[in-house]
């Protein structure tokens, strides 16, 4: 068979239909690339809130701090504030709050080294009458407070 140079080709329809894009594939792409959509938006929503994240992680870590700081206060049988530093007494142990770098870590019988709060800027232990007080500032300049309470005769040595 000759061919004439110049002259279109003829196709089919069904030849046609077969190169283009049926309404099955076009509706399976847009399903596809909502779910995606559906998928990323949450991401980037927890990316950009990072901070109200941090912030709520600081919350829950200052509120177990409290508890477990309340329990050893209970726990001991005196208490007393030197450099800056909590030195309890208990029946056989020395439990020893100080800062480490941007810490507030706690240390039994000068062994160890637990870190009870992180990013932490400044801290003062004050003894009160029966009682224990922690004022700590993180890195951010916001302020905290607990008070724990001894039982039994006092904490301070009284």
């Amino acid at each position: 068979m000759i061919k004439v140079i110049g002259m279109k080709e003829q196709r089919s329809v069904a030849h046609l239909n077969e190169a283009a894009f049926t309404l099955i594939e076009v509706l399976l792409a847009l399903s596809i690339l909502s779910v995606v959509i559906c998928l990323v938006t949450p991401a980037f929503e927890i990316m950009l809130n990072k901070q109200d994240t941090n912030a709520s992680l600081q919350i829950m870590e200052w509120e177990v701090f409290c508890s477990q700081f309340k329990k050893e206060i209970r726990m001991s049988n005196k208490a007393e504030v030197v450099s800056n530093r909590l030195i309890l007494t208990k029946a056989t142990e020395t439990v020893i709050y100080e800062k480490y770098e941007s810490n507030l870590r706690r240390r039994v019988n000068s062994t160890g080294h637990e870190i009870v709060l992180q990013n932490v800027s400044s801290y003062t232990f004050t003894l009160l009458k029966n009682a224990v007080k922690l004022t700590a500032k993180d890195d951010h300049g916001k302020e905290y407070t607990v008070i724990a309470y001894f039982f039994g005769n006092g904490g301070n040595g009284t």
